[in-house]
């Protein structure tokens, strides 16, 4: 059955990306609008969560809560506060800074894993004041017995890893690697099993796109642990898509989008059955009814700032 992409927001300037559930609303970043915005699914609004975000990315919320972005611009993972201040994690990886974080997802354990590539977009400040580091990586931001945050490198054979997911019981991380514009290398969904420490052992690559097409984008998991993923982009393989992959890799179906350029995907509203989708012209669209359903967290909605 053919889904009913709805557009509920936008377009917004440049492209719009991270999404993430609060418990009662979507929130999604514009991100070089730098506004993180949500959309209430019960009155259709939007409104601002937070302005000024630097460029923000990668948005996800915390079992507690939280809210936490991935700051392009200033090469960073921050946490907003219901305040409307903002709090910096860490940002060095063996005393060095980590590169532009693009994408993250929050563990049970409060810990925050995410994708640390190379972007086209300089960040904000001068030039090679701070160089990036060699490779692209899967970061992990934890805390430490003093509650100080550390960094950990978590992939050391991902080139450009885009965006990541887990699986429902936290064993298997999902990663999609490769950017064509940068590398031409083929991009790639890979899965990394993690020991009960965080520990990853070596990576399965679970599907190769040719080497012409963007890959995947975005990346969330359903609860009954498939993988919904959204990429592509127009005149290059099959197009804009949004693809349901087994935790095998298996392609189990795959549904055209309206749009160009897809950015993150993840479900919400009130059954977590909806599916939500950002793109590269700045929209917001959704899909009701997917027959599907998203993970449930034990979240209370985000506080507006």
């Amino acid at each position: 059955m053919a889904w009913d992409f709805e557009l509920v927001a936008g377009p917004f300037k440049g492209r719009t990306g991270g999404l993430a559930w609060d418990g009662s609303a979507m929130l999604f970043s514009a991100v070089f609008e730098e506004r993180i915005l949500r959309f209430d699914p019960g009155t259709a609004r939007v409104t601002n969560f937070r302005k000024h975000t630097g460029r923000t990315n990668g948005v996800a919320v915390a079992v507690d809560g939280s809210v936490f972005g991935a700051q392009e611009g200033g090469r960073r993972i921050v946490r907003f506060l219901p305040d409307g201040s903002t709090v910096q994690t860490c940002d060095l990886l063996d005393g060095r800074h980590h590169n532009q974080p693009t994408d993250l997802v929050i563990d049970n354990h409060a810990r925050v894993w995410f994708a640390d590539p190379h972007n086209p977009v300089p960040p904000f400040g001068p030039d090679g004041i701070y160089p990036f580091l060699e490779h692209a990586s899967v970061l992990r931001l934890q805390r430490d017995p003093r509650q100080l945050w550390s960094l950990v490198q978590v992939t050391s054979d991902t080139v450009a890893p885009r965006a990541l997911a887990l699986s429902p019981d936290e064993a298997t991380l999902y990663v999609a690697d490769g950017d064509p514009e940068q590398d031409r290398r083929p991009c790639t969904l890979r899965a990394y099993r993690l020991g009960a420490d965080g520990s990853t052992g070596a990576a399965e690559v679970l599907h190769v796109f040719a080497a012409s097409e963007r890959g995947i984008e975005g990346l969330c998991v359903t609860s009954d642990g498939n993988l919904i993923t959204c990429g592509g982009a127009a005149g290059r393989g099959f197009g804009p898509f949004v693809t349901m992959f087994s935790p095998t890799g298996q392609i189990l179906v795959t549904y055209p989008v309206p749009t160009d350029l897809p950015m993150r995907c993840a479900f919400g509203d009130a059954g977590l059955d909806s599916l939500y989708l950002t793109t590269g012209r700045g929209q917001l669209f959704r899909v009701q009814a997917t027959g599907l359903c998203g993970i449930s967290r034990m979240a209370r909605p985000a506080l507006q700032a």
